[in-house]
């Protein structure tokens, strides 16, 4: 991490070697990181605040295995499952799924991800002598660090798309790619939640989506139509991991639009496909729990007779109180603090986006597009802490600091001036201490999630 305190020790580490080895050296950094934040899960205290984990993991106190790496194994497990991860933990068991309304509010893909994951795991490795929830706690917990390692590789890839300049386009990537291993979730991105499983997706998705417009604009029709179709296909399975997935539609409407307007039938065709595809992501879940709510004797859930019938939208509103300005109050005010600095980044790196592009046609300026709307969003309907984590999968960001960070040779994406350096070297600390300062309440079970 001491390479990236300033311009002039990035030279520390040899940029041939980062062309050379570009995802070994990543994974040195992300392997080191996660030690660190693994042994703050592991000695911080057992939580005081909330006792929801320990009546989870009550049922499974009578179990024969008592070994050291079995015992080791369940106090990670404990440490790692706060909030969110309960449900998803318990969603995930087989043969339960969503017993109650309100578990629906929790990411459908999710939860059948973990569940799937668990049944591989279990095919080798000796996971159902371990009583209910530890399975699920366990697959979730290596899935979500694998897909945090392979998202970080996927940005390397997108984030080299991103360069204009062919001379930096390595260390750009790479810088981009580490700035994503620290990210602000921090233990959220190693614990069983959706974030590294949406990163994932949302950067293959944009990947794929990069290569299409590139092979499109190159004449090469058929694979830029089918790299389309693959992107979207990828982005509806995010969509069902997380419901703002749906913001990823919006590259394709950029293309749609001139499509349409130029005649062009089979790409209109393709970008239409593509956009129901990842609407469909959201709907699925949707359909499902319609389908086992609605269809059944009266009385009906109130969320049944509406125009579109979403459980989602009700149990946001309703159990979550999630809605337009209801977070405005008051007693929040800490909260909204605590996300200013990442609603800053995000807005401050989106608005550089935009002016810097000359057209629109880039995918970074689409990307910062769905970033400033995720953004306004916390604000103004989210519970807004959780952009903290939400924000880790928006590559823009991530690639900002990278450029304004070490400049990328041409004019137009230049930063010199010493005042920015010092902000830069705020940002940098605020990302490192903050995922370590989190990593300490999220162990501790201590808000804020």
């Amino acid at each position: 991490m001491c390479i990236l305190r300033n311009k002039e020790k990035l030279s520390m580490l040899s940029p041939d070697l980062i062309q050379r080895r570009p995802y070994s050296t990543l994974l040195v950094v992300f392997a080191c990181w996660k030690l660190i934040l693994g042994l703050i899960a592991f000695t911080t205290p057992s939580p005081a605040y909330d006792t929801s984990t320990s009546l989870l993991l009550l049922q499974s106190n009578h179990d024969n295995a008592s070994t050291f790496g079995v015992r080791f194994l369940k106090t990670i497990c404990g440490s790692l499952t706060r909030w969110d991860a309960i449900f998803f933990a318990k969603i995930a068991e087989p043969g339960r799924g969503y017993w109650n309304e309100q578990e629906w509010a929790f990411g459908w893909g999710y939860t059948r991800v973990i569940a799937a994951t668990r049944r591989v795991l279990c095919s080798f490795l000796p996971l159902d002598q371990l009583a209910h929830p530890y399975p699920e706690i366990i697959s979730a917990v290596l899935l979500s660090n694998a897909c945090h390692i392979a998202s970080v590789f996927v940005l390397y890839k997108l984030a080299f798309l991103f360069s204009k300049s062919p001379q930096r386009a390595h260390v750009l990537a790479w810088v981009t790619s580490v700035l994503h291993i620290l990210s602000p979730a921090g233990l959220f991105l190693s614990a069983p939640y959706s974030e590294s499983l949406f990163s994932l997706l949302s950067f293959t998705g944009a990947y794929l989506y990069a290569l299409s417009m590139k092979a499109v604009g190159s004449q090469q029709h058929m694979r830029g139509n089918s790299l389309t179709l693959c992107s979207a296909i990828v982005f509806a399975a995010a969509s069902t991991v997380r419901s703002n997935g749906l913001l990823n539609g919006i590259l394709f409407l950029f293309d749609f639009v001139p499509a349409l307007l130029s005649f062009d039938l089979v790409r209109v065709v393709v970008l239409g496909v593509g956009g129901v595809l990842v609407g469909a992501g959201v709907a699925l879940p949707q359909y499902i729990a319609w389908g086992e709510y609605c269809i059944s004797t009266p009385p009906l859930r109130p969320w049944c007779t509406k125009l579109v019938p979403s459980i989602y939208t009700y149990v946001q509103d309703v159990y979550w109180n999630v809605g337009l300005f209801r977070y405005w109050t008051l007693s929040n005010l800490p909260l909204f603090v605590l996300a200013a600095p990442t609603l800053l980044i995000l807005f401050a790196s989106g608005n550089w986006v935009l002016r810097q592009s000359k057209r629109n046609t880039d995918i970074v300026f689409r990307l910062a597009i769905s970033q400033l709307i995720l953004a306004g969003m916390a604000i103004f309907s989210y519970h807004v802490q959780v952009i903290t984590r939400l924000s880790s999968g928006s590559a823009v960001w991530y690639w900002w600091v990278a450029v304004k960070f070490i400049g990328e040779g041409d004019t137009m994406m230049r930063s010199s001036r010493s005042t920015e350096y010092r902000t830069l070297g705020w940002i940098l600390r605020w990302m490192v201490m903050y995922g370590l300062i989190q990593g300490v309440l999220f162990a501790a079970f201590l808000p804020p999630a």
